[in-house]
């Protein structure tokens, strides 16, 4: 057995628990009965003894009791050596040895469902990973650079060294169990590369690309992004925006930032088991009652109503833009999701 297999883990200790409890309880039980002392001066005993503290005992041993004694000192120095070992190798280990830290990740990594891919952590990708934090939101961060994957990781991220547009990588990331992938590289050929890869694997994803040029995002809707996104682009737009109508831009702004505003824009999706599926959004939705403003509602079949009537009727599929404060939010979502 090597000393990455023994490594402490979370069984280890309890397991270690286990076993100075149980000391602490044969070795009181034992006093009790070879010298017939109460419980409190048996316990004392016996935590003086494991301690070795050196403090005198607190009644006159019998040989028996001396015995007794003894064993539990012997007993107490292998349980002390045992756990003074494990745990040195745990902080060895965690601190030096980097294949333990990747089994960690790994781990953590297997146990994400429904969670996000970022592939890169360059200025696109590092902003995108700070508003996922902000939603609270899981992922995974897949980089090419050793010297940023560790930045990555030193900030608290899960981050998978390896290329983005490689399965194997991919993979490790744990796309099949994803929810989505965010391809922020900083090449659109790497881009429509990390998109046809992912897509080919899980059909199921929801991709978000960067594109770099205009030609671009038509290409990685093509091969299956289901958004293509330009920096330059959107960052003119709102420099734009900001110029002309800066009251809306700050508006839209603060409802979208989870942080800053009490107010939030939500998208649900109405399940066929939902009390809303056949109902008009007066019954359920209207402000008065729920709280909330429906501001669109998507169709299954492309068609979107914007600022619906409250006679609209609410059908299974129906993806609906709804703007309220978090706490109705989270209750129409409970209702829509049923």
């Amino acid at each position: 057995m090597n000393k990455n297999d023994r490594v402490i883990s979370k069984n280890s200790f309890v397991a270690l628990l286990v076993v100075v409890l149980s000391l602490i309880a044969i070795g009181t039980v034992g006093y009790m009965v070879i010298e017939g002392w109460v419980f409190l001066d048996a316990l004392y005993m016996v935590v003086i003894t494991l301690a070795t503290v050196g403090y005198k005992e607190v009644h006159s041993l019998s040989p028996a009791g001396t015995v007794f004694t003894i064993l539990l000192i012997v007993f107490g120095i292998v349980t002390l050596y045992y756990v003074v070992r494990v745990f040195g190798e745990y902080i060895l280990a965690s601190r030096l040895d980097p294949d333990y830290r990747n089994r960690q990740m790994q781990s953590k990594i297997q146990n994400l469902k429904a969670h996000y891919l970022v592939c890169g952590f360059g200025r696109v990708g590092e902003k995108v990973v700070e508003e996922l934090v902000k939603e609270n939101v899981q992922f995974v961060v897949i980089e090419i650079d050793p010297k940023v994957a560790e930045t990555c990781r030193l900030k608290g991220h899960l981050c998978i060294l390896g290329d983005a547009t490689s399965e194997d990588a991919l993979l490790e990331a744990g796309l099949m169990s994803a929810k989505g992938l965010i391809s922020t590289l900083g090449r659109d050929s790497d881009n429509v590369l990390s998109v046809i890869t992912a897509r080919t694997i899980n059909s199921d994803l929801f991709i978000v690309a960067r594109a770099n040029t205009d030609t671009a995002i038509a290409k990685l809707l093509r091969v299956g992004a289901n958004r293509a996104v330009s920096p330059y682009q959107i960052s003119a737009f709102r420099m734009a925006t900001f110029a002309l109508r800066s009251g809306v831009a700050d508006f839209v702004d603060s409802v979208l930032d989870p942080l800053s505003s009490e107010v939030q824009i939500a998208d649900v999706v109405v399940g066929s088991h939902s009390p809303l599926v056949g109902s008009p959004i007066e019954k359920y939705l209207a402000n008065r009652k729920s709280g909330v403003t429906v501001l669109v509602v998507h169709r299954s079949d492309g068609n979107a109503i914007i600022n619906p009537l409250g006679d609209t009727e609410i059908q299974a599929g129906d993806r609906l833009i709804i703007m309220g404060t978090r706490p109705n939010l989270q209750t129409i979502e409970k209702l829509v999701n049923r």
